[in-house]
């Protein structure tokens, strides 16, 4: 074989392989930009908004069990900063130095009153009850309650008071029923104090179950 045959026979050599090489890295750039179907693409679908239910409050849970306030017929309603009751409408009210005390009249006569006191149940009232007084009954009487709450209760009291020998009417003697609200959560006693030869006990059994708290039971 003469030179230039062999020249030309290198050169068509070279430039077969160059073209193989530029075919390569060609295939190769195609396989780098094709997308990776084989991976999950993040799903921009927003997730449905989840409803949550608050629960009730206690204070909630509380109001519930006390009745709206009713003034019962032939009576009139009181409304006092931390509740509110009914008396009988021929009875005249008013209003003491202290905020909540009341005085009841019938025919200018003084027949009743409120009081407000700390909290106390039946071994405690000891420590609360008046000098110079007999207690002819205790009695628990939570049936009248329209409030209906483990930590409130009603009280009947039954006394009987005197003076000391030394003061100048040592006869003198005053019967007296005693209704107290007790609430344990607030630490008081919201008292009504009535005559008991002037004022029937069913008159005050219809007072003291019109009996109401203002706001919620458990802030009292």
């Amino acid at each position: 074989m003469n030179n230039t045959l062999k020249a030309a026979l290198i050169v068509l050599i070279m430039a077969m392989a160059m073209i193989s090489a530029c075919g390569q890295k060609r295939a190769g750039e195609i396989a780098m930009d094709r997308p990776d179907y084989d991976k999950e693409t993040p799903s921009t679908a927003q997730e449905p908004p989840v409803n949550v239910e608050e629960s009730p409050t206690k204070a909630d849970e509380s109001l519930a069990t006390q009745p709206p306030f009713v003034v019962p017929e032939g009576y009139q309603m009181v409304e006092a900063n931390a509740f509110t009751v009914a008396v009988p409408v021929d009875w005249r009210i008013e209003k003491g130095y202290f905020q909540d005390f009341f005085y009841f009249l019938l025919n200018d006569k003084k027949i009743g009153e409120t009081e407000i006191l700390g909290w106390f149940d039946a071994e405690t009232w000891k420590d609360f009850k008046p000098n110079h007084s007999e207690q002819t009954d205790f009695r628990q009487r939570d049936d009248l309650l329209a409030i209906q709450n483990g930590e409130v209760h009603l009280y009947s009291i039954r006394l009987i008071h005197t003076k000391p020998a030394a003061e100048l009417d040592p006869d003198w003697r005053y019967d007296e029923t005693r209704w107290y609200v007790t609430v344990k959560e607030s630490g008081l006693s919201y008292g009504f104090l009535f005559s008991s030869e002037d004022v029937a006990e069913s008159v005050m059994e219809t007072i003291l179950s019109s009996f109401r708290l203002n706001g919620a039971i458990n802030g009292f």
